[in-house]
This record gives structure tokens, sequence and C-alpha cells, in this order.
């Protein structure tokens, strides 16, 4: 499967971004099933496991929390070029614009 290529430098930017943001999503996973997969079988002692699952919960939370603000960051601030918010009577509105 192969992508067309993009006709203009705004398109070969989003198409960067969105690259991007999926291996920053696959990084993500996979490092999340890795921690799991060493706090299940790693062998831990009895004494040290309360201690074990806390740091690791934490530092799977953080991780989660960084990576997740990391992929948004890209897919809103990368190829829109503009994002705006207001909150009024009126309502709340988002717009984006782009070139």
């Amino acid at each position: 499967m192969s992508f067309p290529p993009p006709l203009t430098f705004a398109e070969g930017q989003r198409l960067i971004y969105g690259w991007l943001a999926a291996a920053a999503g696959m990084f993500c996973a996979i490092a999340a099933v890795a921690m799991v997969c060493l706090l299940m079988w790693g062998g831990w002692s009895a004494a040290q496991e309360h201690s074990i699952v806390v740091i690791f919960g934490c530092a799977l939370g953080g991780f989660i929390a960084a990576m997740s603000s990391v992929i948004v960051g890209l897919l809103v601030g990368g190829p829109v070029g503009r994002f705006k918010g207001a909150a009024g009577k009126d309502g709340v509105s988002l717009e984006a614009e782009g070139e």
C-alpha cells in the first residue's frame, strides 16, 4: 500500500506529524506492555512486591500521561498551524486554522 505524494508543504508536514504521532503511540503501548510484563514476571520477593507495584504504577501513569500529551501536541500544534479556544456566555468554541 502506498500513499499519494503530498502536493503542498502543509500536506507533507501533516504526513510527517501523522507518522510521528503513530510512532509515539506504538512506543507508548510497547513500553507499557514491557513494564507490566516486568512487574508480573520479575521474580520479586514478597517483601518488595508492594514497593515495586507502587513505583511501577506511578511510573507507568506518568509515562502514559507524558506520551499522551506529546501525541496531542503533535496532532494539534504541528500541521494545523494555529489552535485557538475561547469560553464565554455563548459557550465554548475551538478553532483550528491551517494553510
